[in-house]
């Protein structure tokens, strides 16, 4: 993660925080899918970094996370299985995974290129069975997991950036058989999480309508989630511009809801984060808020935004804040 050198937070800075923080086989892949369920706790808070080094997160924004989340792409063929055993001796019981099925493509090539098809990661591809053996050795290693791995699979396919955007139908197809692939392969302790673009150039109701195309039904999907992003700039979101999205993917979908990438630029971050830790107050659908400070795909084929570039965990008043969110839901749980 890239680290840039932030500037020390005055004193009024620092006041206005703490008083708002004072605030209160064939014939089985075509079979129906009915999930594993289990009671869902009350909120948990994750973080993109690494288990080997989340001692550290935690020690430097003052709180521990009750998960930790990476990408993973299809393209390195691999099974996760060091990170998730690194994961259950840190005593964390949670993993965020979002899975990928492309081999990734520098930023520098443009949006053209990374929304360019892929010859074996396509949707059809996948449908028809050309990736089931890394699938089912993916699925085998989560199944090996003692806790509950959240399978954040083709993301953001309501957007025009990923290759899996194309053909929703295929998207629907390639969503359930990968299912019905992990499943078969006993890895009950997955949950699959349906995460989306909030796209908010468009009408709730617009945006609405896009997202049915690539439903996959509801006995495929556990969570519904969304990426919640405020590049800054001309792209100034506050929190109240996710709301409507966030209680329409829960209206729609009946489904517990994910913040499934979760940050904000530099200027402004405080209040933005007040607002963060108001708006998960007030909708306790919202299970799950993953943070992320790993480099922007978005921001890099973007101008005139803010700055992404800095870190939680040299700003001490941004880190007060973060850390009473994550204690929110610690105290949630305990009640």
């Amino acid at each position: 993660m890239r680290r840039l050198a932030l500037n020390l937070v005055t004193g009024s800075a620092t006041v206005l925080v703490l008083a708002a923080l004072a605030l209160p086989a064939k014939h089985v892949l075509d079979a129906p899918v009915n999930p594993a369920s289990s009671p869902w706790p009350p909120r948990a808070f994750g973080v993109y970094v690494d288990p080997w080094h989340v001692d550290d997160w935690a020690r430097e924004v003052g709180a521990a996370p009750q998960f930790v989340a990476k990408f993973e792409a299809f393209s390195k063929q691999r099974t996760i299985g060091g990170f998730l055993r690194e994961t259950k001796r840190q005593g964390l019981s949670r993993v965020l995974v979002s899975w990928e099925p492309w081999k990734p493509v520098p930023t520098a090539r443009g949006l053209a290129a990374q929304f360019r098809p892929q010859l074996g990661y396509r949707n059809a591809d996948i449908a028809g069975g050309w990736q089931d053996g890394y699938i089912s050795r993916f699925a085998h290693s989560l199944a090996g997991f003692d806790g509950i791995v959240y399978l954040r699979y083709a993301h953001e396919m309501n957007g025009t950036w990923y290759p899996w955007s194309q053909d929703p139908q295929g998207y629907r197809r390639a969503w359930r058989r990968v299912v019905r692939l992990v499943r078969r392969a006993g890895a009950d302790n997955v949950r699959f999480v349906w995460s989306v673009n909030p796209s908010l150039y468009l009408s709730t109701n617009a945006w609405v309508r896009n997202l049915r195309r690539y439903w996959p039904g509801s006995r495929y999907v556990d969570v519904v989630g969304s990426t919640m992003i405020n590049f800054g700039g001309r792209k100034d979101y506050t929190t109240r511009r996710f709301a409507p999205r966030l209680r329409a993917l829960h209206r729609v979908y009946r489904k517990p809801v994910m913040i499934t990438e979760a940050n904000t630029e530099y200027a402004g971050r405080l209040q933005w984060l007040l607002d963060l830790r108001r708006l998960v107050a007030r909708m306790p659908y919202i299970r799950s808020i993953a943070w992320s400070q790993l480099p922007s795909r978005g921001k890099a084929h973007l101008t005139g935004v803010g700055n992404l570039d800095w870190s939680v965990q040299r700003d001490p008043a941004a880190a007060a804040v973060l850390q009473r969110i994550i204690e929110d839901g610690v105290k949630a749980r305990q009640r």
